[in-house]
């Protein structure tokens, strides 16, 4: 072929050599491009799927797009309200702090009262370490008539004569109080409560209006509680003799008296030089035939007397109720004529029989009648802020009353015999003759001692 020839063909060639070369180059490019992230499109991590709007399909994956820098590819920071792996929860330290001590203060109140309890949530016994609690009153929630605003502080150097841990405070101010238990080994636990007052009814409106004098009744009729001569004469059909108390075997205990009208006029300051430490007074009764609640007419001289001699002081009515309704009104009846504050022993309900030759309204009352009029005197005076009990002879506890009902109450036995008394219930008070001597007393008085 000539040489002519030769470069008409060698164009051709050329030409077709170019656009190979481009080719392969375009297609290098559009290769790169490929392997390269989208500007439209998030990275995902794993094979977390990919709408064809470029928005991830769950909102863990992914980051938004101008957290990006550049195109390269970045892992998603996580979010700041979420919490992360804490590994200091596995430090020795952290998990003993977690612990704590093992003990708990427990502080619990009711009707004026404070229970602390330490409670050693390892099953420990806490009363086996010596414990000193302190007891802080700081001031506030206190009755508006509480003179005293300041903060008061008490110390306690065990937790109660029980050995259980427990810490029992009674008659508590109102307010709140702060309280820390230590046993002196660095174990301290604390916490705080509002000791609320005791909650006290008061006598219903008019109550003192319908207590009325002897001087506008039969007294005759209406009193018919028994004198000493006819308990002393009740005593001897029963068979329980009416030895004198120099014949008498007394137990340990503080020596007392029990007086009413029949005692007359009393000298309360003998009466305390010859050894009586307590006394018992009558404040009324109700009458054995109209049921008119009527003041003994003694009642308050003897009152006044015996609180001047520095002699402790109970007071006690003889009932003759037919209703609960009107026992609550007994109760109230002696509210009204001595205050709470006047009295060391309890307000007991005298229940005996009437005496009454024609039978006392409360007479045929059955067992169950009479039981429920004596708890609702003691519950009534009880919440009227008074301690309450009830004097019977033993007969009447055996027979005439369910004493498992008055168990809460305070027991007043009359049984006279030298050899001491054959109940075998609970009494804490007993009244050993009707036919006993005091000075300053003229004639018989009851004797009484108080046993615990």
């Amino acid at each position: 072929m000539g040489r002519h020839n030769y470069k008409i063909w060698l164009i051709p060639a050329i030409i077709i050599g170019f656009n190979c070369l481009a080719f392969i180059v375009i297609l290098a490019i559009s290769i790169n491009k490929e392997s390269k992230p989208s500007p439209a499109t998030d990275t995902v991590s794993g094979d977390s799927p990919v709408s064809f709007a470029g928005e991830y399909e769950t909102e863990e994956a992914g980051q938004a797009e101008g957290d990006r820098t550049g195109d390269e590819p970045t892992e998603p920071e996580e979010a700041e309200d979420k919490p992360g792996l804490d590994e200091s929860i596995y430090d020795d330290e952290v998990e003993e702090a977690d612990q704590g001590s093992g003990y708990v203060l427990l502080l619990t109140s009711s009707d004026s009262d404070l229970r602390v309890r330490i409670a050693d949530t390892n099953g420990g016994d806490p009363s086996d370490m010596n414990w000193t609690v302190t007891v802080t009153r700081t001031g506030e929630d206190q009755e508006e008539t509480d003179a005293s605003s300041e903060s008061t502080e008490e110390v306690y150097e065990t937790t109660g004569d029980s050995g259980d841990g427990i810490l029992y405070l009674d008659e508590v101010q109102p307010g709140s109080y702060n309280v820390v238990a230590d046993n002196g080994s660095g174990i301290v636990e604390s916490s705080s409560i509002t000791v609320k007052p005791r909650i006290r009814y008061t006598a219903s409106a008019g109550i003192r209006s319908i207590v009325m004098q002897e001087s506008d009744i039969d007294a005759a009729t209406e009193d018919t509680g028994s004198t000493p001569e006819e308990k002393e004469s009740e005593a001897e059909s029963q068979g329980e003799g009416t030895e004198q108390p120099s014949g008498i075997s007394l137990p340990q205990g503080t020596l007392g008296i029990d007086v009413s009208k029949y005692n007359k006029e009393i000298d309360w300051n003998a009466v305390r030089s010859s050894g009586v430490e307590f006394a018992i007074i009558r404040a009324g009764y109700r009458g054995s035939s109209t049921g008119v609640l009527v003041e003994d007419p003694y009642f308050g001289k003897n009152l006044a007397g015996a609180k001047a001699a520095g002699i402790k002081i109970g007071v006690y009515f003889f009932t003759q109720a037919i209703t609960p309704g009107e026992a609550a009104e007994e109760a109230e009846a002696v509210a009204s004529l001595v205050n709470a504050s006047d009295l060391s022993l309890p307000v007991f309900l005298d229940v005996e029989s009437s005496g009454n030759s024609n039978g006392g309204r409360a007479d045929p009352l059955d067992k169950a009648a009479r039981t429920e009029i004596v708890r609702t005197f003691c519950e009534t005076a009880e919440g009227l802020g008074y301690d309450a009990g009830v004097y019977a002879n033993k007969t009447w506890m055996t027979k005439y009353l369910d004493m498992e009902q008055l168990a809460p109450y305070t027991k007043w036995l009359a049984q006279y015999r030298a050899e001491g008394p054959t109940y075998e219930g609970d009494y804490s008070i007993w009244q050993y003759t009707s036919n006993g001597s005091v000075d300053g007393i003229n004639g018989r008085v009851d004797l009484d001692i108080f046993i615990k």
